[in-house]
């Protein structure tokens, strides 16, 4: 079991962040099976979507502080040619996100098909997702809003981009009462508010997730996995900005990381990290620099990922299309698996992994 480092580090400015690092992966092994197993399908649908992506207008500006391209790329990915923006360090595919290419991902057939990907079977099911992959989150954001002296049950919350609800139920299971969701898909809002027994969920239009940010009255919004896929998230922070009953942020992203070397490595094997609906990926110097610029301070970061879990898979599903052995495909499950946590706790503590979760306050 991997140990969660936490941390309190005093900034150059003077106020105090709490740092966490570390997350243990046994949850995500058990419920990520079928990028195992079902890989060749996760693959034909990851270029399905690329090749639709490779359609798009070109980018000409970074998807986090707008600065002008060059004309060179850093490197080609599945026929995508990625950028290192020069003056915030944000990874950007060169493509746009079109609205007809974020309807195609997102809310097609009312968004049945990517709602496939949070898709719970069962109450118990719903239920153990929410323990094992939400909770955490909630419990981090209650603990960094106490450890400022805040009272996470005297404000109200928004999930924006809540999906089929599971953090939502999480803050609820924390005991906070004030607690809505809002989502574009509404195959995932009719499956949250059964799950949770209650309309809690609200669907609303892609082309109106600005007008929700300009009219919340809540003192905290999250966007769990939600910024990286908004088609234009300068200007949902600029609402967010804007908005003076916001005094809080909760953010998860995807970073770039060592997943996105194993992906240029292996075009044979589903990448999770840098494909489909993450056409940007931020590093931790966009981030400070998306923070400074909406005027937002750090009161908590949380640095874990899965860099060492998709090391394990695409050696696992490279072995397979090797027709290894099951006795030498055994033996790498059972002689790496026991290593991962302290493998990708060392990249944490670098803030290398995969994902961040950061909860800003308005300056």
């Amino acid at each position: 079991m991997q140990t969660i480092n936490t941390i309190f580090v005093l900034s150059k400015i003077k106020y105090m962040t709490v740092k966490r690092f570390g997350k243990p992966s046994s949850s995500l092994l058990s419920q990520k099976v079928s990028f195992f197993e079902e890989n060749e399908h996760f693959v034909k649908n990851q270029q399905k979507i690329g090749t639709v992506y490779v359609q798009q207008p070109k980018r000409t500006c970074c998807k986090n502080c707008a600065t002008p391209f060059g004309s060179e790329s850093d490197f080609l990915k599945d026929n995508i040619n990625y950028i290192l923006c020069e003056k915030c360090n944000h990874l950007n595919g060169l493509h746009e996100d079109t609205t007809e290419f974020c309807e195609a991902l997102y809310t097609k057939d009312t968004g049945k098909e990517y709602a496939k990907n949070y898709n719970s079977d069962s109450v118990n099911d719903y239920n153990y997702r929410t323990s094992s992959i939400y909770l955490p989150k909630a419990e981090f954001l209650y603990t960094t809003l106490v450890s400022s002296n805040v009272n996470p049950n005297h404000l109200n919350y928004l999930d924006l981009g809540a999906g089929s609800g599971y953090f939502v139920a999480a803050l609820k299971k924390m005991g906070l009462e004030n607690v809505r969701g809002s989502e574009v898909s509404k195959t995932q809002v009719a499956l949250g508010n059964a799950m949770i027994g209650e309309e809690v969920i609200d669907v609303h239009e892609m082309d109106k997730t600005n007008e929700v940010l300009r009219n919340t009255k809540s003192e905290v919004v999250s966007m769990i996995g939600v910024l990286e896929h908004l088609q234009y998230p300068r200007e949902a922070l600029a609402e967010i900005s804007k908005n003076k009953n916001i005094k809080y942020l909760y953010i998860s992203v995807p970073t770039f990381s060592l997943s996105v070397f194993l992906e240029l490595l292996s075009p044979n094997v589903f990448h999770r990290q840098l494909s489909c609906g993450h056409t940007h990926l931020y590093t931790d110097k966009s981030l400070q620099y998306m923070a400074e610029e909406f005027g937002f301070k750090s009161l908590g970061e949380w640095w874990f990922g899965t860099d060492i879990v998709d090391l394990f898979r695409h050696v696992r599903v490279a072995l397979e299309q090797n027709n290894s052995a099951q006795n030498i495909i055994g033996s790498w499950s059972e002689n790496f698996i026991p290593l991962i946590d302290a493998m990708q706790l060392e990249l944490d503590k670098k803030q290398m992994s995969s994902e961040v979760h950061l909860l800003l306050e308005r300056k």
